[in-house]
């Protein structure tokens, strides 16, 4: 018996460069804010750690509601509310913990736009180059 590997999804190449993006965003990010207070850096290291947990749990979750089962898309989707929750249990167990560092910690949960952000000014300048990277 012979398995044949499945194409892979054409996106999931665009995916790979949101979290290299990510994982280069965050440590700069972080120094960035030590320069304010290391209470500010922390804040940005956690909220960009938050960050990273719902970009992976993202990647997870959409590669399996990709499905022709309508009941395993609609379990997939019930996830996404459980995704955007993570978010909502961060900030309010960071704003209990560093109350002065709501910005900060609000940047560094935004680190995962800044990085869909520069995939797309990555693509803008290299539009042709999507599959061969």
């Amino acid at each position: 018996m012979t398995v044949i590997p499945e194409p892979e999804d054409p996106g999931t190449h665009h995916l790979d460069w949101v979290g290299r993006f990510l994982l280069l965003l965050w440590p700069l990010g972080t120094l960035a804010w030590l320069a304010k207070s290391r209470w500010a850096a922390l804040a940005f290291a956690v909220g960009g750690l938050g960050s990273l947990a719902f970009w992976v749990l993202h990647r997870w979750i959409v590669g399996r509601m990709l499905t022709p089962s309508v009941r395993r898309r609609w379990f997939y989707g019930l996830l996404v509310v459980f995704k955007l929750a993570l978010i909502v249990v961060l900030l309010r167990g960071m704003m209990a913990c560093l109350p002065r560092e709501v910005i900060p910690l609000a940047t560094g949960i935004l680190l995962f736009v800044g990085a869909i952000l520069l995939e797309a000014f990555r693509l803008m300048l290299r539009p042709g180059s999507s599959d061969t990277d």
